[in-house]
């Protein structure tokens, strides 16, 4: 829905469950149109991390949807509580007016490490690092479905600005991995184009990327080298900002 960010809306008999709730205010009114048009009654809101373009637009949702209950991991919760209105305050000064939530709305603790939806329970995985250190991904076995979140884009450039070294990528690649090893046969990533598909080709996506970033990391002299690099190796791909923001921590 916009701004390459995706959203879960998991359909119950009665009820739903969303993961992640939209950035701007356009894209999480439009996500709560979705949400209108099925007439059932929105339940839980589960935000998987704590990047603004996941859950500023939850009081968005929150002022239609009034009587749903959002949460976050017990990892993850925190950061947001400390982290939202610098966030809604840093990307409304960047954004035209009307774009940016006038207010943020803070989730509650998850209890425990799963959500349920009409008496079927969804493993919350996690926290694991991806683009960022805490990330939650959900499982959801019996619909052969995994809500990968951050841990994986497709067809779009990375956010890498959050792993610039060896290390991290590693631990990235390492947490990929597992969740390849998962074998769902269903996997929505965090970001995608309109036309990316939800599966397991996000994987080979990522491990193409990464290895682009890792070698050009290791062979620039300086921020013009580092992003020329990348546009050679993985082309012209939509989120050029996510790769600026990247070039720019490497580089600093």
């Amino acid at each position: 829905l916009g701004g390459l960010v995706d959203s879960v809306l998991v359909v119950g008999e009665d009820k739903l469950l969303l993961i992640d709730a939209q950035f701007t205010v356009p894209n999480a009114n439009r996500l709560a149109d979705v949400i209108e048009a099925t007439s059932k009654e929105l339940e839980t809101i589960f935000i998987s991390h704590y990047h603004p373009d996941h859950h500023l637009g939850l009081s968005i949702i929150m002022s239609r949807f009034p009587n749903a209950k959002p949460v976050a991991h017990s990892s993850v919760q925190p950061a947001i509580a400390g982290a939202a209105e610098a966030m809604r305050a840093g990307s409304a000064g960047n954004y035209p007016a009307g774009m940016i939530a006038d207010t943020v709305t803070i989730p509650e603790a998850l209890k425990g490490d799963t959500l349920t939806l009409e008496g079927e329970s969804f493993d919350v995985l996690g926290p694991m690092h991806g683009d960022t250190d805490v990330i939650t991904p959900v499982h959801m076995p019996q619909l052969d479905t995994l809500v990968a979140a951050d841990m994986i884009y497709n067809d779009t450039h990375l956010w890498t600005a959050e792993n610039t070294t060896p290390e991290r990528i590693a631990l990235w690649r390492e947490n990929l991995a597992m969740l390849e090893g998962l074998g769902a046969g269903t996997v929505i990533p965090g970001h995608r184009t309109e036309t990316s598909k939800n599966d397991a080709s996000g994987f080979a996506h990522m491990r193409n990327y990464l290895d682009a970033w890792e070698a050009a990391l290791e062979k620039a002299g300086n921020a013009e080298e580092l992003k020329a690099a990348m546009l050679e190796q993985v082309g012209e791909l939509p989120g050029e900002f996510f790769l600026d923001r990247g070039v720019a921590a490497a580089q600093n």
